[in-house]
């Protein structure tokens, strides 16, 4: 980011939230614009394609009064302030590889309405977006789908979808080549943007490679073998194609034996050798 003035334009709606949850204070607003901004450009890597890479870990220490305003209930969400700074990051131009996250922390040693802003990157900006940790909370684009490999629809109504191989994603594909954990689905701003979680096989969409794509309807997505077409619709899914349903290990192996199964074993072979040594166990009582 050459322009140092872009980022500190952009930080303004963010601090001017984080004053008003410090209230107590008389703090600078210039200043703590400016010591952000320093910290970020400071932190910020260039990966993939020349982008900027913002760090996405920040601890902002402050005097513990100043701390107890901060967090009095009603004055500040951490979740909206960490919002707030995506926003501002991402309007300044900068990318991010994982939702930015601020840790609050008291120092004595500083002054009234002074407050210390460290950054750090939590992953590598050269591999390019990983999984989101923090929750998503924005409505997905009513009606939205994905027809899986031309035969099959899946609906897209959560705000967050996992897809991979691994059977705790929420759209789970068999191909052999997909990885494990291989994109992620996030709604941003009204729209579905999908971003390739470091897989092997890589991201296609309209046979492009790319790490992170804001899809529009008609986007042919491509992992591994497997093709995705997006959709939307406010009817839903096209009633000609069946739901798509994921492959699951059966619930129980009638095969596999257990420690407990064992355990159970070897309880009825000593009852069973009981009632042999006893010929008046069979269970009658006179």
């Amino acid at each position: 980011m050459d322009d140092p003035s872009i980022l500190i334009d952009k930080l303004q709606a963010f601090v001017d939230g984080l004053l008003k949850a410090m209230s107590k204070g008389k703090f600078s607003r210039a200043e703590v614009v400016a010591q952000w901004a320093s910290e970020i450009q400071a932190g910020a890597k260039e990966g993939e394609g020349g982008h900027r890479y913002a760090p996405d870990q920040y601890t902002m220490s402050m005097h513990p009064k100043d701390y107890v305003g901060l967090t009095e209930d009603g004055n500040a969400s951490h979740s909206e302030l960490m919002e707030a700074l995506r926003t501002s990051l991402e309007s300044a131009g900068y990318r991010l590889t994982r939702e930015p996250h601020i840790t609050l922390a008291t120092d004595p040693t500083l002054d009234r309405s002074t407050l210390r802003v460290i950054a750090w990157h939590s992953s590598d900006p050269a591999l390019g977006p990983v999984v989101y940790e923090e929750p998503a909370t924005e409505t997905p684009p009513e009606g939205a789908f994905f027809i899986v490999d031309g035969s099959k629809h899946y609906p897209l109504d959560r705000p967050l979808v996992n897809i991979g191989r691994r059977l705790d994603n929420h759209l789970v594909l068999e191909d052999p080549h997909i990885s494990r954990r291989h994109a992620q689905l996030r709604v941003r701003g009204s729209r579905f943007v999908i971003y390739d979680l470091n897989s092997t096989a890589r991201m296609r969409v309209n046979g492009k490679q790319v790490q992170e794509w804001v899809l529009q309807p008609g986007d042919v997505v491509t992992l591994a073998t497997v093709q995705l077409i997006y959709g939307e619709d406010l009817k839903g899914p096209p009633d000609v194609t069946p739901p798509y349903k994921p492959p699951f290990k059966p619930d129980i192996d009638r095969d596999k034996v257990t420690p407990l199964n064992l355990s159970t074993t070897e309880l009825d072979k000593i009852e069973l050798s009981t009632k042999k040594l006893d010929p008046d166990s069979s269970g009658a009582k006179s």
